[in-house]
């Protein structure tokens, strides 16, 4: 009889996974694990432990431009207002990504994609924040904070895909939460177990109150 191989399993509520409790176990983490590699794979996640290095971005901006204080790294694809690999002008740099984006390094040259090769937003995951602070799983809509952090020091928990995550880690399906609503993103951080409904109905009350 053949070996079979075993699909994870794990509790979701409203349509995402649920946040562990304090007192998971090495077995959880190493699921975790072949969830985050998954999410490496088929979402260009990226943290120290896991991933390309090169797309890690330790301040977790991920911006073309970087943020304008200049604390954070460029893209190593952009070269002014032109992406190398994509359709069309950057006209927000400082405020735009994608999931293709690269820490800027002299030592890592970058080819320039021929005309008809160029590629649009939806193929790279082209997208634009309102926060200045940029995009990375801190800043996501799915990011919930951890009860404690796990082996590797991931304090934060992607409801999207079921794993452990660090902060300043990024990934395809980063869904930005706008500098305008940083009070309300603290209320989505510090409501771990509150489904998205629940939570979108709490934050829909309190948009109607401004």
């Amino acid at each position: 009889m053949e070996n079979e191989r075993e699909i994870l399993v794990d509790p979701t509520k409203d349509g995402l996974f649920t946040i562990p409790g304090k007192d998971f176990s090495s077995d959880d983490e190493v699921r975790w694990g072949k969830r985050r590699m998954d999410s490496v794979r088929v979402s260009q996640y990226s943290d120290p432990y896991c991933g390309l290095p090169n797309c890690y971005d330790k301040t977790g901006a991920y911006l073309c431009a970087g943020t304008k204080d200049g604390m954070s790294s460029p893209c190593n694809k952009r070269e002014g207002n032109e992406c190398l690999i994509r359709k069309g002008s950057l006209t927000n740099p400082n405020f735009q990504s994608c999931a293709f984006w690269e820490v800027k390094n002299a030592g890592d040259m970058e080819g320039r994609y021929s005309p008809d090769g160029r590629l649009d937003d939806e193929r790279i995951g082209f997208g634009e924040t309102k926060n200045k602070e940029g995009f990375g799983c801190r800043n996501c809509e799915y990011y919930r904070p951890m009860p404690k952090a796990d082996s590797e020091g991931r304090k934060g928990w992607c409801a999207l895909k079921g794993h452990t995550v660090l902060d300043t880690a990024c990934c395809w399906d980063n869904d930005p939460i706008d500098e305008y609503k940083t009070d309300v993103s603290k209320e989505r951080r510090n409501a771990a177990n509150m489904s998205l409904a629940e939570l979108k109905d709490k934050l829909s009350k309190q948009e109607n109150k401004r």
